[in-house]
C-alpha cells in the first residue's frame, strides 16, 4: 500500500462548527469557568452582604404655573412652554442654593445627631459644608412625571429615617424659597411705599398746620375764586408730580433688586444691561419717553377749558395718545422677551430670561417717568411764574394752600397705591405644593440582594465561558482528530488522558502480589501492563494493529517515534506500544534513540550506563546492551552514557548494522526519539527504519509546529505512517467514546456484557 499523502493544502479548508464542537470547547474550560464562576459569584456575596444598606424616600411636589401671579419671579420662562418651565424647576432643585438651604435647616434640627452628614468620619474629622452639599446633590434624583406638572424628588441615605426627613427638608426649603422669590418684588415695593407714606403723612400735617397759623395770624379766611382756582390746579400738578418721583424712585429701587439677583448668576450683566439694549429698543424707549412728555403737557395745559365740545376733543386726543403709549409698551415688552431667550444673555439654566426682560421694561417706564417729570417740572415753573405777580400777602398765602393741597392730594394718591400693593401682595400664592410627603422606606433599595446574586451567577459564568472561547480563540494548538485529517494525516489511535491518581491505586494494590524492589520498578506511564483492561490500553492495542495493517503487502519491522516538541507523550507511547506489541506475542525491543534526554531507562527502572552508544564506541556487546523488561517477550536498549555527537553516532554505519542485526533477533523495533524540530536525530533515523509516528498531543502540540515537523520528514522522504493524538481529555467529546464502549462491552474485571455500536 503507498504512503497517504498529507496535503498541506488542506489547512486552510473551511470547517463547518456544530454543537459538538462549542460542546467541547466549553469542557475544556470548563475549570476556567468553574474558576470564573467561583471568584465573581463569592465577589459578589461578600458585596452583596457587607454593603451598607441605602434607604431611598420620595416626596412628590406639583408646580402649578397658572396659581402664580404674574410677576412671580420663579417664572423665569413664562412666555415659554411649560415643559421648559418644569425643566428649568428640576435645576433649581438641584442647585448649590436649596442644597445650602437644606444643610442650614437640618443642622438647626432637634434631629441632627441623627443623620450621617453630620457624624465624624473614621479619624474624628467633620465634614465641610461643602462637602456636605455635594453629599445632598448627589444623593438626590429629581425626575417629571410625563405629561405632568408633577415633579418626584428621590434621596437616597444609610438610614431610613434620614431619607424621609431630608427629602421633606428638601422639598419644604424649595416651597419656601419659591414663595420668597415671587413675594420678594412686592414685598420691597411694600415697603418703600409704607415708608413714604409715613414721611408724606408728616409732610401734610406740617402743611396744615403752618396754613393754619398764618389763617389765624393774619386774619385771611380764603382767596379769591381765580387764585383759588390757579392754586387747585397747580397743586394737581405738583402732587401728580410727585407721585411721578415716587414712583420713579420705586421702579428704581425694583431695578435695583433684580440687578442684585442677576449678581449671583452672571456678575456684569447687571452693570452691562444698559449695553445689552438693542438699537431698536433704544428708539422704542425714546418714542414713549416723547409721547408721555406729549402726553403730560397736553393734559396740562387744555385739561381746565376742556369744556362741551371741546371735552370731546380733549377725551379723544387723550384718548389716542393712551393708545399710541400701550403700543409702545407692547412692543418694548415683545422686543425684551426676544432679547432675553437670546444667546446674548443666555446662561447653563436660562434663569435670567424673566430677569432681563423685566428690567429691560423698567428702564422704559424709568425713561417714560423721567419724560413725565421734566414735562410737570416745566408746567410747574409756568403755574409759579404767574403765582409770583400776586400781592405778597395773597401769594404767601396761595403758597401755603398750594403746598397744603398737594400734600393731601399726593397721601391719597399714595395711600391708595399702597392698599393695591397690599391686595397685590396677599393674593401671591405659593406656585410649588406638596401632594405626597415622604414616608420612611421598610427596606432598602440597595443592595439589591436577588438581583446582585442573579447578576453575579450571569456574569460569573459568562466571563468564564468568555474567557474560555477567547482563549479558543487564540489558541493554535490541535485538539481534535479532525484537524489531524484536514491536515492530511492518518489518525492511527486517539489516546485518552491517563488518569494517574486511579492508576496510581491500582498500583498499590498490584505492588501487594509483586516483590518489593519488582513493584518499585514499574511506573504508572505503563498503563497497558498495569490495566491491560481500561480504554487506554484499548487506544494503545488499537495503535498496535493499525500499525501492524497500516501496510498489508509489506511488513513494518521497525519505527521510530517522534514528536514536534518536548512533553508530548512520545515515550509514554513508545513503551506502551511496545509493551501491547509483547502482549500479542511478538519479541519486541525499544531503543532509547533519545541520546540527549533519555527516559526510557526511568520508566522501566533500569540503568542507562550500558546501552546503545556505549555499544556503537564498542565499550560493551551486543548481548550486554539488551536488557530484559517486566515481560518476557520486551526488551530494552537504553540510550547509554550520553555522548558529545548523537547524531554522528545515530548516522553512523554501525547504526545501520545494528539495525539489520537486531531485525534479525526481533519482531518489532521500536526507537524512542528527540523532537524532530529541535535536532535532526529523527530525521536521521527515519532513513534506516520502515516508518515514523508523530506523536500529536491534543491541546499543546502547536499547528504550525506539526506543520513543519512533517516537513522535516518529507524533506528526506520519511514514510509517516500516520499521527497519535494523545492526551485526549477523559469524559470529553471523544474520551467517552472509549468510555461509552469499554462499560458496555466489560462489566467486571473478567465478565462480558453483549456488545453494543
Amino acid at each position: 500500500m503507498n504512503n497517504p499523502s498529507v496535503d498541506i493544502g488542506n489547512e486552510n479548508a473551511v470547517q463547518n462548527v456544530t454543537l459538538t464542537d462549542y460542546i467541547r470547547i466549553l469542557y475544556r474550560g470548563r475549570w476556567i469557568i468553574l474558576f470564573s464562576f467561583i471568584f465573581v459569584f463569592t465577589a459578589t456575596v461578600y458585596y452583596t452582604f457587607t454593603t451598607d444598606p441605602v434607604y431611598e424616600a420620595s416626596t412628590t411636589l406639583i408646580i402649578d404655573k397658572s396659581r402664580a401671579m404674574e410677576n412671580a419671579l420663579f417664572d423665569f420662562n413664562s412666555f415659554g412652554n411649560q415643559s421648559t418651565h418644569i425643566t428649568n424647576q428640576i435645576e433649581i432643585i438641584k442647585s448649590r442654593t436649596i442644597a445650602e438651604r437644606v444643610i442650614k435647616r437640618l443642622e438647626l434640627s432637634n434631629v441632627r445627631d441623627s443623620l450621617s452628614l453630620f457624624h465624624p468620619n473614621d479619624d474624628g474629622e467633620y465634614m465641610t459644608l461643602r462637602q456636605m452639599v455635594n453629599i445632598v446633590r448627589e444623593n438626590m434624583e429629581v425626575v417629571n412625571k410625563k405629561e405632568t406638572d408633577i415633579i418626584e424628588v428621590t434621596y437616597s441615605a444609610p438610614s431610613a429615617f434620614e431619607a424621609a426627613y431630608t427629602v421633606n427638608t428638601l422639598a419644604q426649603e424649595y416651597a419656601d424659597a419659591s414663595a420668597e422669590f415671587n413675594q420678594g418684588e412686592i414685598k420691597e415695593l411694600r415697603k418703600f411705599l409704607e415708608a413714604q407714606l409715613r414721611k408724606k403723612g408728616m409732610e401734610l400735617s406740617s402743611s396744615e398746620d403752618l396754613l393754619k397759623e398764618y389763617q389765624e395770624r393774619e386774619r385771611v379766611a380764603s382767596l379769591d375764586e381765580e387764585t383759588t382756582e390757579l392754586i387747585t390746579r397747580l397743586s394737581q400738578i405738583e402732587a401728580e408730580l410727585e407721585q411721578s418721583q415716587v414712583m420713579l424712585q420705586a421702579n428704581l429701587q425694583m431695578k435695583n433688586s433684580l440687578e442684585r439677583q442677576l449678581e449671583g448668576r452672571r456678575e456684569t450683566l447687571a452693570a452691562e444691561i444698559s449695553e445689552i439694549s438693542t438699537p431698536y429698543i433704544k428708539t422704542l424707549q425714546e418714542e414713549l419717553a416723547k409721547l408721555v412728555a406729549e402726553k403730560t403737557k397736553f393734559v396740562t395745559a387744555v385739561e381746565s377749558q376742556a369744556q362741551g365740545v371741546n371735552k370731546g376733543f380733549f377725551l379723544g386726543q387723550v384718548a389716542q395718545y393712551e393708545s399710541k403709549i400701550k403700543s409702545l409698551k407692547q412692543r418694548l415688552d415683545q422686543e425684551a422677551k426676544k432679547l432675553s431667550t437670546s444667546s446674548m444673555v443666555r446662561d447653563p439654566f436660562q434663569l435670567t430670561q424673566e430677569l432681563v426682560s423685566r428690567i429691560i421694561t423698567l428702564d422704559a417706564e424709568i425713561t417714560a417717568s423721567t419724560a413725565k417729570i421734566n414735562t410737570l417740572q416745566d408746567v410747574v415753573a409756568e403755574y409759579n411764574a404767574k403765582l409770583e405777580q400776586l400781592p405778597n400777602k395773597v401769594l404767601e398765602m396761595a403758597r401755603l394752600k398750594r403746598r397744603q393741597l398737594v400734600d393731601e392730594q399726593t397721601f391719597v394718591m399714595m395711600t391708595k397705591r399702597l392698599e393695591e400693593t397690599k391686595i397685590q401682595e396677599a393674593g401671591q400664592r405659593k406656585e410649588v405644593r406638596v401632594i405626597d410627603e415622604a414616608i420612611e422606606p421598610l427596606f432598602p433599595t440597595k443592595p439589591k440582594k436577588k438581583l446582585n446574586l442573579a447578576l453575579g451567577l450571569v456574569l460569573g459564568l459568562g466571563l468564564g465561558i468568555g474567557i474560555t472561547f477567547l482563549r479558543e480563540y487564540f489558541d493554535n494548538s490541535i485538539k481534535s482528530q479532525e484537524e489531524l485529517e484536514q491536515l492530511g494525516f492518518n489518525i492511527l489511535a486517539t489516546i485518552p488522558r491517563i488518569e494517574m491518581s486511579k492508576v496510581e491505586e491500582k498500583l498499590e494494590a498490584r505492588m501487594s502480589k509483586l516483590g518489593p524492589m519488582e513493584g518499585k520498578r514499574i511506573e504508572a506511564r505503563l498503563i497497558t501492563h498495569l490495566d491491560p483492561k481500561s480504554p487506554v490500553s484499548e487506544a494503545y492495542r488499537s495503535l498496535r494493529t493499525n500499525i501492524q495493517f497500516s501496510y498489508v503487502d509489506e511488513k513494518i519491522g521497525a519505527v521510530l517515534v517522534t514528536s514536534s516538541g518536548p512533553k508530548e507523550g512520545k515515550s509514554t507511547t513508545s513503551a506502551n506500544l511496545v509493551i501491547a506489541m509483547a502482549q500479542s506475542g511478538k519479541k519486541v525491543v525499544l531503543i532509547d534513540a533519545d541520546l540527549r534526554r533519555p527516559v526510557v531507562h526511568s520508566i522501566f527502572g533500569l540503568e542507562k550506563d550500558e546501552g546503545l552508544t556505549n555499544y556503537l564506541m564498542d565499550d560493551i556487546s551486543f548481548e550486554q546492551m539488551i536488557k530484559p523488561s517486566i515481560m518476557d517477550n520486551l526488551y530494552i536498549i537504553p540510550s547509554g552514557v550520553l555522548p558529545p555527537n548523537p547524531s554522528e553516532l545515530l548516522a553512523s554505519e554501525k547504526m545501520k548494522a545494528l539495525l539489520i542485526k537486531l531485525r534479525e533477533e526481533f519482531d518489532f523495533i521500536l526507537f524512542d526519539t528527540p523532537p524532530i524540530i529541535a535536532v535532526t536525530d529523527a530525521a536521521i533515523l527515519s532513513t534506516i527504519v520502515d516508518g515514523a509516528i508523530l506523536v500529536v498531543s491534543s491541546g499543546h502540540t502547536n499547528y504550525d509546529a506539526l506543520v513543519r515537523a512533517k516537513s522535516l520528514l518529507d524533506a528526506v522522504n520519511t514514510r509517516i505512517l500516520g499521527a497519535l493524538l494523545n492526551g485526549v481529555e477523559v469524559g470529553g467529546m471523544y474520551g467517552s467514546y472509549y468510555y461509552y464502549y469499554y462499560h458496555h462491552y466489560y462489566s467486571k474485571p473478567g465478565g462480558k456484557k453483549k456488545r453494543r455500536y
